[in-house]
């Protein structure tokens, strides 16, 4: 029987991660250009496949362990998280967001590039790494994957796989991490990570531009299950601004409440996230909408059942 502790496990998920996603490669020796050139190709998945996942991981790991410690604050100390979140936010962004110069868009670049570069070559090519025959790299077994037009696309599928089997990972180990970049605006790049069952609320005005919200009442919610308020873009708009609203959603009371803003613009992924709950509550909860000259409160409650 295992007595290895929980970093030592995870350290060999990480190792059986890259070893489940790409075959060793065979060290290069003397031969032919073509068997070279394959040697060099599969190597090049190997090396820059595990390089890559790793770095994902750890850009992941690192981002949650920071959003995590702003909230952790706000519910065992009362400590305000909204410095600390801004600092976090813009931190993450850095290495998670989906610009070009972001941390992870250049690791999955370097992926792209180094292996693109060894696996196209005038004696092996796409249909090469796709070959199931003799001197073939099996690729077009991977059902998901093979219908990809060209090498490019190819390792942009197969990138997503390898996200796929890394952030399942990452969920494991830290099983906050979808809801903490979700309420940053950084989740919508990492669909992967594993989310709980959520109940969605869009909050809404009474007609666009009236200033006035729809009172959502008693919100029902499953025991094991996250609450999730987006704004509705089509009513939120007030005194002709399309820039400057926000909700201030705050959900229980006293020092530990928990509080979240969302700006304008609205849309399906300005959200904010609250739970889950896993035991049977009450909790109440408040709507501020700002916008221009427009102001609104609404309360009610959280029925968790």
């Amino acid at each position: 029987m295992s007595t290895a502790g929980p970093g030592a496990r995870r350290t060999a998920a990480v190792v059986a991660l890259a070893a489940s996603l790409l075959v060793p490669a065979a060290t290069t020796q003397a031969g032919s250009p073509e068997l070279i050139s394959a040697r060099l190709c599969r190597k090049s998945f190997t090396v820059q496949g595990r390089t890559y996942a790793l770095k994902r991981m750890a850009l992941l790991q690192q981002c949650a362990d920071r959003l995590l410690a702003c909230e952790l604050g706000l519910e065992l100390d009362g400590v305000s998280p909204a410095a600390c979140r801004v600092a976090a936010t813009d931190g993450c962004a850095k290495r998670l967001g989906s610009e070009p110069d972001s941390a992870l868009s250049k690791a999955a670049l370097r992926f792209d590039g180094k292996t693109g570069a060894l696996c196209e070559t005038p004696v092996f090519s796409y249909a090469d790494v796709l070959s199931t025959g003799a001197g073939g790299l099996w690729f077009g077994n991977d059902t998901g994957c093979a219908s990809s037009i060209d090498l490019p696309s190819f390792l942009a599928c197969l990138r997503d796989e390898v996200d796929a089997r890394t952030d399942a990972l990452v969920s494991s180990a830290k099983p906050r991490t979808a809801l903490l970049l979700d309420d940053v605006g950084l989740g919508a790049g990492f669909p992967h990570l594993v989310r709980p069952p959520l109940v969605t609320q869009i909050v809404a005005a009474t007609s666009a531009g009236s200033g006035v919200l729809v009172g959502p009442g008693t919100l029902g919610v499953p025991v094991g299950t996250a609450l999730r308020f987006t704004g509705d873009d089509a009513t939120l708009s007030c005194s002709g601004s399309s820039t400057n609203g926000r909700l201030t959603i705050t959900v229980g009371t006293g020092q530990t409440a928990q509080r979240r803003q969302l700006q304008e613009p609205w849309g399906a992924d300005v959200v904010a996230t609250f739970g889950p709950w896993v035991a049977p509550a009450s909790v109440p909860y408040m709507i501020d909408y700002q916008d221009g000259s427009c102001h609104d409160v609404v309360t009610g409650t959280v029925s968790v059942s």
